[in-house]
């Protein structure tokens, strides 16, 4: 079978705040995608899937498929393809103000927070402790006010509040602390149902939703090769709405998928497609995200990596098949560590991966604050990898070939042993520099004079003081009320009381 036809989206002018792509590495020849994706299909057609969820399997009987044993789904490579040419091959989302921010198509790159941390690393005493729903409200508001990040996911999971109703009370901090495009969780179907009436209410109606949507819903299968009743019920409720999704399992490299990288990615691949075919055969045209986080388990601790080369070579084999194969928009991870505290290995990991997911062009990359394998959130790494994310942009960005740039005329004009400090050509230009805001290039004895500051320490002055100051674009009270009255009546629907 040969490659999908379709036309490609690989955009290369970027749009405001995405960043731009100089890079022509490619991991795989198209020979080899062509292997993988035929991998991925031959897991589909001889061993199959687990479809626990009655409407997505007559779905899939109807399309052709093959079930035995109940629920164990056998695909036709036809029902995949065609549902992969059903998927459109960008997504556009919107702000909370209605205008449209994320171009996801091509190689345009945008960066955000991630989700429910159950720890948070507090700011004032520098401790790990439970995650709160105030920290869910200043890591929001943090990231809406740092330069670059895109888009905002709640990153901590609140312990002060009743499980049952926490990821309404989650969704609701968020659209009062930012107005950037947000990326959330819902717990089941009741969840997702009141998360997207709450954000009908915030626009006026699910037209104005469907047509400009500021959200978009991270689901995920369960590796190996299942997908859950409360996760296709989900997937069933966003392509209803014709709302977008990100379907990104997260299988553990030794555990739940193959040691293999390539094994690894096979399945995976398997376990998206597949999804993606129940929510296009729901709905025609469902927008969805391709993308998912596959690393090793580290069989010397028992922990499942957030940043190893393995983990980094997956991001990029996925987004390779996305740009160059589906043609789909591709989600990926940045801006997360390992380390235990926001320290040097923390520093070093996160640059890495933003660099690194820069280069693979992904679309929508989440994660950034994550320290201790996706376990705590610190809101000093988010102002550190917001800083090197700047950084990465300016690399990116390649060098600028213009008369004006290559300053001929300035050359001839300071000609041999002149000097430019005084050129009109460099008070036009300097601002074009670099210039950092948390890293440090004063002199010893200037950094002595202001008593010695660290990345982290200045970090996390910053965000004491954005939290303290900055004060996002408010809703109006009415759209609050209709907010909290979605959330009573579904904490009275389950009997909790907060």
């Amino acid at each position: 079978m040969s490659k999908r036809k379709r036309k490609s989206n690989l955009s290369t002018a970027p749009a405001a705040n995405a960043s731009p792509r100089a890079s022509g590495y490619r991991m795989f020849t198209d020979a080899q995608l062509d292997e993988i994706h035929h991998a991925s299909l031959e897991i589909l057609r001889r061993t199959g899937v687990r479809v626990y969820e009655s409407e997505s399997l007559e779905l899939l009987k109807s399309a052709g498929c093959f079930v035995s044993d109940e629920n164990l789904v056998k695909f036709p490579a036809a029902v995949i393809e065609n549902a992969l040419q059903d998927a459109p091959s960008r997504v556009v989302l919107c702000g909370r103000d209605g205008r449209p921010r994320l171009y996801l198509e091509g190689h345009r790159t945008y960066f955000g927070t991630g989700s429910d941390l159950p720890n948070t690393r507090d700011l004032e005493t520098g401790e790990r402790r439970p995650s709160l729903l105030t920290d869910v409200e200043n890591a929001v508001k943090l990231a809406d006010a740092l330069p670059n990040l895109d888009f905002v996911m709640s990153m901590a999971l609140p312990s002060d509040v009743a499980i049952e109703t926490s990821d309404r009370r989650s969704f609701k901090a968020m659209v009062e602390n930012t107005v950037k495009p947000l990326v959330f969780t819902a717990w089941d179907e009741d969840g997702l149902a009141d998360i997207i009436k709450m954000a009908e209410a915030v626009v006026g109606s699910p037209e104005k939703l469907a047509l400009n949507p500021f959200l978009l819903a991270y689901l995920e299968p369960t590796s190996p090769l299942q997908h859950s009743e409360d996760v296709l019920r989900k997937v069933l409720l966003m392509a209803d709405h014709g709302l977008p999704f990100v379907y990104s399992p997260g299988p553990v490299e030794g555990a739940s998928a193959p040691v293999t990288s390539a094994g690894s990615l096979a399945l995976a691949n398997a376990e998206i497609m597949s999804g993606i075919a129940i929510a296009q055969l729901r709905r025609k045209g469902t927008p969805v995200v391709w993308g998912c986080g596959s690393g090793p388990l580290d069989m010397k601790t028992t922990v499942a990596t957030y940043t190893s080369p393995e983990f980094m070579k997956h991001c990029m084999a996925l987004s390779e098949m996305a740009h160059y194969y589906y043609h789909l928009p591709v989600w990926g991870f940045s801006g997360c560590s390992d380390s235990k505290l926001p320290d040097m290995q923390a520093g070093i990991e996160s640059a890495l991966w933003i660099l690194w997911t820069a280069l693979s062009g992904a679309n929508l990359i989440h994660d950034v604050g994550y320290i201790e394998s996706g376990l705590t959130c610190s809101l000093e790494m988010m102002v550190v990898s917001d800083e090197i994310i700047s950084f990465v942009k300016q690399l990116m960005a390649g060098i600028q070939l213009t008369p004006e740039t290559l300053a001929l005329h300035v050359i001839d004009e300071v000609g041999p042993g002149g000097e430019y400090l005084t050129s009109d050509h460099t008070m036009n230009h300097y601002r074009d520099v670099w210039y950092p805001r948390l890293f440090d290039r004063r002199s010893y004895e200037s950094w002595q004079e202001v008593g010695e500051p660290t990345a982290v320490k200045t970090a996390r002055q910053i965000a004491q003081e954005i939290i303290a100051t900055h004060k996002p674009e408010p809703i109006s009270e009415d759209v609050r009320q209709a907010l909290q009255t979605i959330i009573d009546e579904a904490a009275a629907r389950v009997g909790v009381s907060n």
